[in-house]
């Protein structure tokens, strides 16, 4: 290769490197974050919320539960520019407050205890029970139920999905050092240092906001 393809080819590593470093800002968690409200996926990964300035309510904004008992209402307001706007609570992403994240699913918030490029929470849910069979009189009425379920999010597709061991190892694949050291557990370790593994992972690979 000669000289100045050398220069070339070090010209573009110096960009993207540059790059790299100027178009995405780390999330620190000992770090506060600002409260707000994700409208989207894409919002949360600008690390663009709708902040409480923003929000236009009767409620007091210096209480440390004020975006809680927005998220409680049915809709909320918020000013944007020069608009003001109204949107249903449950058609968010999430939100934060207190330096804590809580995700929309199924129209409801739950709190996410560790916020990292592998979340993994442990949720009360309502559970649709399908009804039972009498061959004498048909089915039965369904019913509903409150159940434990533990979920994983992964921060690149901001998706909630119920937990399996198959795609939690689909998640910790992503560092094979990591998935190497897991896989040598037994089946029953493996699940009792399952939020140490996340824990480590989100370490390793923090996230990155993306530059607005």
């Amino acid at each position: 290769m000669n000289i100045g393809r050398l220069a070339l080819v070090a010209a573009i590593v110096a960009s993207s490197i540059s790059f790299s470093q100027t178009d995405s800002v780390k999330f620190v968690p000992e770090v506060s974050m600002p409260d707000g409200i994700f409208l989207s996926y894409n919002d949360l990964r600008s690390n663009n919320p709708i902040t409480k300035e923003q929000i236009v309510s009767k409620l007091d904004k210096q209480q440390l539960e004020f975006i809680t008992k927005t998220m409680f209402e049915e809709k909320f307001t918020f000013k944007s520019h020069d608009s003001t706007i109204t949107r249903d609570t449950k058609s968010t992403w999430g939100f934060v407050q207190n330096n804590t994240f809580y995700v929309m699913y199924k129209d409801d918030y739950y709190r996410i205890p560790v916020f990292g490029s592998i979340s993994y929470l442990v949720a009360n849910v309502t559970v649709v029970n399908a009804g039972f069979y009498d061959p004498r009189f048909g089915y039965g009425n369904t019913g509903t139920s409150r159940e434990i379920r533990e979920f994983l999010i992964n921060y690149y597709d901001g998706k909630v999905t119920e937990f399996s061991m198959e795609y939690f190892e689909e998640l910790l694949s992503r560092d094979r050092e990591l998935l190497a050291e897991f896989n040598k557990l037994p089946k029953r370790k493996q699940k009792e240092q399952l939020y140490r593994f996340v824990r480590r992972f989100n370490e390793k690979h923090p996230v990155y906001f993306l530059s607005k």
